[in-house]
């Protein structure tokens, strides 16, 4: 059986996106902008899809738009796995610095309120 080794319960994000501004080696210090629907979030990161692989250790500058709160939040976060799936990647992010502390906390009310209301965790 696998052990979670994650330190934070996370919650699934069915109608929530991140807007991604991607810095990789491969693009040579430009921003790469995408759009990226989230597969799951927690207090400490979140998982979603993307359409290309995304070399672990590259940063992202995520505005992510969550579905109940009406409000975009913004965090740097650090891909930490990337895995192939049937039609792209799944991507793993850790969240590493928040702009703005006060949207820190937006998630983690949000991840509550979602853990307190419905069987969203994973």
């Amino acid at each position: 059986m696998n052990q979670e080794r994650r330190k934070a319960v996370r919650i699934l994000t069915r109608d929530s996106v991140a807007n991604c501004r991607l810095l990789t080696i491969e693009t040579k210090g430009q921003f790469q902008f995408t759009v990226w629907p989230i597969r799951n979030i927690s207090a400490e990161g979140i998982a979603i899809y993307s359409d290309e692989k995304v070399p672990n250790g590259s940063l992202a500058f995520l505005n992510i738009d969550l579905d109940v709160i009406l409000r975009t939040v913004g965090v740097i976060a650090k891909v930490i796995w990337c895995k192939k799936n049937k039609v792209g990647y799944d991507l793993g992010l850790n969240f590493s610095w928040w702009p703005k502390p006060f949207d820190k906390s937006l998630v983690l009310d949000f991840v509550k309120q979602k853990l307190d209301h419905t069987d969203y965790n994973e």
